[in-house]
């Protein structure tokens, strides 16, 4: 479920009107439609009013983990090459994996990896640990890998690169043995895309799948 949809199912099950909520959190009723139609993305501030406003957790409606939840969601793929619907729903789901102590807890999420596209650092099926940007007020530094969404004609792909500093020019590098992913991208689209860095990855997962045993 994303950012926008919670704001939507929140205020809808505290039985709100987009105006009602809107004076709660000091915004107008316009500031209301952008929110829930994804249009615009509230600042944290402002997700917290949301919360309070309607009654659910904060951890929730900033970043759909409940309360009782243990461990981070995987909240969607990262795979060079695949461009999918945006409006295609990922089915978040929990990972046993503890949140860095380093960055904002709710600011971290997973990806899981599919493809040969970053396999110089992580393998099919293995999962990215990640900081969201925007969430987490933290910036990606030279050196950095980061999970790039490049939009375009209301598709969008979700990729891992690394990002280099080059002649004054931030350069998306491919990490992939794989000869179909040695073009670097530069962060500004040159080709009537839109290019965004979402999240800096600090650290993998990898599941070991174990047969049950009689």
């Amino acid at each position: 479920m994303e950012i926008y949809e919670r704001i939507y199912k929140a205020r809808t099950d505290a039985k709100m009107t987009q105006g009602q909520l809107a004076d709660a959190v000091g915004k107008t009723r316009a500031a209301v439609a952008q929110w829930e139609s994804g249009i615009v993305r509230p600042r944290h501030a402002t997700l917290i009013a949301i919360a309070k406003a309607t009654g659910v957790s904060e951890r929730w409606i900033v970043s759909g983990v409940t309360e009782n939840q243990t461990g981070l969601m995987v909240v969607g793929e990262v795979a060079g090459g695949l461009w999918r619907e945006a409006s295609l729903e990922f089915e978040a789901f929990g990972a046993p994996v503890a949140p860095d102590p380093n960055y904002p807890p709710m600011a971290q999420r997973l990806y899981r990896v599919r493809g040969n596209s970053v396999n110089k650092v992580v393998t099919d099926g293995e999962f990215i640990h990640c900081v969201d940007v925007a969430e987490s007020g933290v910036f990606p530094e030279d050196g950095d890998l980061v999970v790039v969404a490049r939009s375009e004609h209301g598709l969008t792909e979700y990729t891992a690169k690394r990002l280099h500093t080059q002649d004054g020019r931030k350069v998306l590098r491919p990490e992939s043995f794989d000869p179909n992913w040695q073009e670097d991208i530069e962060i500004i689209g040159t080709d009537g895309t839109d290019i965004r860095i979402t999240d800096i990855v600090i650290a993998k997962w990898s599941p070991i799948n174990r047969g049950r045993r009689l």
